[in-house]
């Protein structure tokens, strides 16, 4: 097993949450990133239990860490040969566990099939972007 790159975990949590706070701003609708929650179009909105900010980025940082276990279970000199790899794995995640767990879980609510495009937009383009940070990082 090789090394992590540890700059690497850092810098991709830190880019995720900045994709976080575009996406869920201009993007889609304006809705606060991680520090709240409706549930209810018509209802209050609560706290998070999440923490704010820094619980986004410590969050974004153990998702990060799971790639960067991966990568380092791949190793450098195999992602060095086949650098698809990283965007193989990190959007392999996103499509095939983080993806169909929001549609469960929003389908179990009967939440809205926008909402649960949305976030599993968000994953997806964060893992992708996560994968290329490790890549230019290698």
């Amino acid at each position: 097993m090789g090394t992590i790159n540890w700059l690497a975990v850092v810098l991709s949590a830190n880019l995720a949450v900045a994709i976080g706070l575009v996406w869920y701003g201009p993007l889609f609708g304006g809705a606060a990133l991680f520090g709240r929650v409706t549930g209810d179009e018509q209802g209050p909105a609560h706290k998070s239990p999440v923490g704010g900010m820094l619980g986004a980025i410590v969050l974004q940082a153990i998702s990060a860490l799971m790639l960067a276990h991966a990568f380092a279970r791949i190793g450098s000199d195999t992602l060095a040969v086949k650098p698809w790899l990283y965007w193989m794995q990190s959007g392999g995640v996103a499509l095939a566990f983080v993806g169909p767990a929001i549609f469960i879980s929003y389908a179990r609510h009967r939440m809205p099939l926008r909402e649960a495009l949305v976030d599993a937009g968000f994953w997806l383009a964060v893992y992708i972007a996560s994968g290329t940070v490790f890549w230019l990082l290698a």
